[in-house]
């Protein structure tokens, strides 16, 4: 076999990876929930429910995220509500233990360890059936509690997870591209819930049955995929209720939400080792899934490589033309990156947005295999 056979069916071979990651899963998985729909069965219960808002360092978002909880429709008296405030070295303990008289519980330790220890903590403190999770900066509708429990009343379903809305802020430059990137999550997400399960649940908008809950091991980083996992393990199925939105602003600079994308996708690694029973190789359904909704897109950056270079080296008009165009659209991002602060221009924003997330891709595969996993992150600006 010649290196220019070589080179052709390399190239082939990871257009068929990026082919099927952004286009053909997201078909077959639409296909799939509209031949074979397993529909959630939904009553109006009001189960007690414990909310758990995971608060480091937000002196400047907790009031506000209070003062939200508060315009909750949902029965006073059957609602617990606890901020874990652990290592917050700002006034958020002090705001929150202002809050006392009207019931909210502060629990707050000096030390740092991270949001799993942290939900570890609160868990068994919490008194509600049902607990839910959320984060210090997303914002509720009145009913977002009574839409999200309304599917416990199926006793097949484990955990809910709700819908991420981001807040319309263009002078924000991750907002654009973020509201694009959840709209597709959202597509694929309703999908599989009606397949049966998510591959897994956003953690500012997550709900399950404590007696589910499973204590995250140490070091642990994605506190809400652990979480999904191991409810699917156990034969509980994990929901997406669209009609419960969790908002949220995008992150202030296009480098701050380079660096949470490098931790999610480091982290990813650190789910397929720790369920690699349940995952590889993929004997069902839901294996499937994950690996194509997951797996795959933290493979595309290598893709995109082995297209880049096997173009290049494969000769010939047609793969010398593809592989001009390749490197045209990524000099039009690394121009979009360097002028976005000043000029922000749309015909390069999609360019810089999708080679940001694969280059997040890729460098958090390699922290992951050589720099190891903190529980502690880079906290963005808000």
């Amino acid at each position: 076999m010649t290196g220019e056979l070589i080179s052709v069916i390399t190239f082939w071979l990871a257009m068929a990876g990026l082919i099927y990651t952004f286009i053909g899963y997201p078909v077959l998985i639409y296909s799939l929930s509209k031949a074979r729909p397993r529909p959630v069965r939904k009553a109006d219960t009001f189960p007690r429910v414990s909310l758990i808002i995971a608060a480091y360092n937000e002196e400047r978002v907790i009031h506000e995220k209070l003062r939200n909880c508060f315009a909750m429709t949902y029965p006073r008296g059957q609602l617990e509500i606890i901020v874990v405030a652990d290592g917050s070295s700002d006034r958020t303990a002090e705001i929150v233990a202002g809050w006392s008289g009207r019931g909210v519980q502060l629990m707050h330790e000096p030390a740092r360890r991270g949001k799993s220890a942290a939900l570890n903590r609160a868990v068994p403190h919490a008194e509600g059936e049902i607990v839910f999770f959320s984060d210090a900066n997303t914002h509720y509708p009145p009913d977002v509690i009574e839409k999200m429990v309304s599917n416990f009343s199926d006793s097949t379903v484990g955990g809910v997870s709700g819908r991420k809305v981001l807040l319309q802020d263009l002078e924000r430059h991750a907002t654009r591209g973020e509201t694009a990137y959840w709209g597709y999550e959202s597509i694929l997400k309703s999908c599989e819930s009606s397949l049966g399960s998510i591959v897994t649940a956003d953690g500012e908008i997550f709900a399950l049955r404590k007696s589910l809950y499973e204590p995250i091991p140490d070091g642990f980083v994605h506190d809400d995929m652990f979480l999904t996992l191991s409810m699917v393990e156990r034969g509980y199925r994990v929901v997406y209720e669209s009609e419960a939105t969790s908002a949220e602003h995008a992150s202030r600079g296009l480098w701050d939400e380079f660096h949470l994308k490098v931790r999610y996708a480091s982290a990813g690694y650190q789910v397929l080792k720790a369920f690699a029973p349940l995952l590889m190789p993929p004997r069902s359904l839901f294996a499937l899934q994950f690996i194509s909704h997951k797996v795959f897109r933290w493979m595309a950056p290598f893709f995109l490589i082995a297209a880049l270079v096997s173009s290049g080296v494969a000769g010939g008009p047609f793969y010398s033309t593809l592989f001009v165009l390749q490197i045209a659209f990524y000099a039009v991002a690394l121009a979009g990156m360097a002028i976005q602060r000043w000029v922000p221009i749309k015909l390069t924003y999609f360019p810089l947005y999708f080679c940001l997330g694969n280059t997040a891709a890729l460098w958090g595969a390699f922290k992951y295999l050589f720099a190891g996993q903190s529980t502690l992150w880079r906290k963005a600006a808000r």
